[in-house]
């Protein structure tokens, strides 16, 4: 019996322009395309274009092959698929069905961003609709967080809360952030900035002894800074980071600052995307990026 897929019109292509088109692909997908069909396995094998994969591409294999099954996702560490569990809806790794709970994360304020809350939110936000249990899932992956702490501070005492809200916007997992640091008596000043971090890159602290850190790094501080001196009256002050994809504003009143950061966290691939991976301080490379550009992404309707 003749093979059904002979006729197919990509099957008829020259050799040169199939090796040509597949090269196009990344490692990950050559392997999905050799799963198609036999002619197909069989013309990858004949060009010797079926790539052993590495160990991020094995991730993102399985990252793409599990992309219809919503009660499973994929970590990274153990390169394995693990079935889905409340700790895992909860974004807590204490909780998770990982055994070695230890999987790509980043702690960003209060808010616990792992990559299988990341990886499962963009999941379900393709299934939530048609689907009432994925639905429920869905809006505790992206439910509000938030804290509040109150600590003492050169015999002042001052109250820190913080906020977190995700959202799903056009395939891409974005978070907004707000802190608030409110002091009980007395005027914010230079000396009393608190130490934090919009991102691994942008941190509101001074260099320790013998640290150095390039212009780059400054940016939140100097935005603070210019908050805090040039005017009292809630006027905001725009930065972002040029190392990940981070937009923040800064308000300073007199006995409060503010701080908004909006993040974006990547869309449905595997941790070794380049969007989740430039949030940690070891991949930072220079981005170039139009400020406010995750900002206005975070606000659009879908």
């Amino acid at each position: 019996m003749d093979n059904p897929n002979a006729q197919t019109p990509f099957l008829q292509l020259h050799s040169d322009a199939f090796r040509a088109i597949v090269e196009e692909l990344s490692d990950h997908t050559k392997v999905l395309l050799s799963q198609t069909c036999r002619s197909i396995r069989h013309m990858l094998q004949k060009e010797k274009i079926v790539p052993a994969l590495s160990a991020p591409e094995h991730v993102r294999l399985l990252v793409h092959l599990s992309r219809g099954n919503p009660d499973v996702w994929v970590c990274a560490t153990c390169k394995k698929q693990h079935p889905v569990t409340e700790g895992d809806l909860w974004g807590d790794n204490q909780f998770s069905s990982c055994p070695n709970r230890k999987f790509s994360r980043r702690r960003e304020g209060m808010c616990r961003i792992n990559y299988a809350r990341v990886q499962l939110a963009l999941k379900y936000s393709r299934f939530a609709i048609d689907n009432a249990r994925i639905d429920s899932h869905l809006r505790r992956l992206i439910r509000p967080e938030g804290s509040v702490l109150r600590v003492k501070h050169r015999h002042n005492l001052a109250e820190f809360t913080s906020s977190s809200r995700p959202r799903v916007i056009d395939g891409r997992f974005l978070v907004k952030y707000t802190w608030k640091y409110r002091l009980h008596s007395g005027s914010y000043t230079p000396s009393k900035m608190p130490s934090m971090m919009v991102c691994d890159h942008q941190r509101l602290l001074r260099p320790a002894d013998g640290v150095v850190w390039g212009e780059e790094r400054k940016q939140l501080f100097r935005t603070v800074l210019q908050a805090m001196l040039d005017d009292r009256n809630g006027v905001e002050y725009c930065g972002s980071c040029p190392f990940c994809p981070t937009d923040f504003t800064v308000r300073s009143f007199d006995n409060l600052m503010r701080i908004d950061a909006w993040k974006d966290f990547g869309p449905e691939d595997g941790p070794s995307n380049p969007t989740w991976k430039s949030h940690s301080l070891s991949e930072a490379q220079r981005t170039p990026k139009d400020r406010g550009t995750v900002r206005r992404l975070y606000y659009e309707i879908y």
